[in-house]
């Protein structure tokens, strides 16, 4: 009686010039800044990130909708982390992906180790096929590696991480009445941020990946995904947890762009109380960060002031 031949795990690696600890949050706070999602996600151009949740890795769709790539089976900060892998497929039709981080003299190497293919029967090596390559993990290792870099020219965001924590400062900071009028509660105002925000981090992955260059935000008032939004996040703790996640993602998006980048005009097409008030090409480091940091998330702020109690 002849054994089945073991098929071989696939294993890539890189090294960035980061402590193990920074390594290892960058490649798990921040993925969803530098993972490749046009090309290597299940939403293609309407994704709007990808985040760790409730011990799952969670992508994100700006129009609302999530799939679940696997779940956490080891967290070991900074040295390794451990998931199950079926982006797209049922949780029971997975692999195993392990990241270790190996500290180095001047930085970490990170090895992406992809085993479990004899869950897979007949299929293992085929399904193995689809990961080997230059278009697979070495190809996310790279967009890793560049969003590990230090850019020297990258943008200021000093004003916009305390724009939000300003905001996520309001947000936490007591009860809220309802609106008097047909404005949004608290709960929505938080929810609106996010969406916007998913939306940003979509056109930072077109600039960086060659796609459509528009930004509009009448998705993110739909108030039916708002309300979708709500109800996932359980409770106002967890809507400020999530809208963090996002703003934290959004300013990793922002660092990997470069300043030519961060001044290509995009087309955008924003809305307030159903009027028109922009549609015509702005730059997009002007948008991101001018914008929001100095009139978008202020005037959030204002809002939830009125409503506190």
């Amino acid at each position: 009686m002849t054994s089945q031949p073991t098929t071989p795990p696939v294993v890539r690696a890189a090294t960035v010039h980061r402590s193990p600890a920074d390594a290892f949050r960058i490649f798990t706070d921040e993925i969803g800044a530098w993972w490749p999602l046009p090309s290597h996600g299940l939403f293609g151009s309407t994704a709007g990130g990808v985040v760790f949740r409730d011990g799952r890795l969670v992508e994100l769709s700006v129009e609302g909708a999530e799939a679940v790539w696997g779940e956490v089976l080891e967290w070991d900060p900074p040295r390794r982390l451990k998931i199950t892998w079926h982006p797209g497929r049922p949780d029971a039709d997975g692999s195993i992906v392990t990241v270790d981080f190996e500290p180095t003299e001047t930085g970490t190497r990170v090895v992406i180790e992809h085993d479990g293919w004899q869950a897979f029967g007949d299929e293992a090596m085929a399904r193995r096929r689809t990961y080997v390559g230059p278009g697979a993990w070495g190809y996310v290792l790279d967009h890793y590696a560049d969003g590990a870099e230090h850019r020297v020219d990258g943008a200021d965001l000093s004003g916009l991480a305390a724009a939000y924590d300003d905001f996520f400062a309001a947000a936490g900071s007591g009860d809220f009445d309802p609106p008097t009028d047909d404005g949004w509660d608290a709960d929505q105002v938080l929810a609106h941020v996010a969406l916007n925000d998913a939306a940003m981090i979509a056109v930072c992955q077109s600039l960086v990946h060659g796609g459509e260059l528009r930004f509009e935000n009448e998705v993110c008032h739909d108030r039916e995904l708002m309300a979708s939004w709500i109800d996932a996040a359980g409770d106002r703790a967890g809507l400020i947890e999530r809208g963090q996640s996002m703003a934290r993602l959004l300013q990793g998006a922002l660092r990997r762009l470069s300043p030519s980048q961060l001044g290509t005009e995009v087309h955008c097409l924003l809305r307030h109380d159903g009027e028109v008030m922009v549609d015509a090409p702005r730059p997009w480091g002007a948008v991101a960060i001018e914008v929001q940091a100095g009139m978008h998330l202020p005037a959030h702020v204002t809002q939830l002031e009125n409503l506190r109690a």
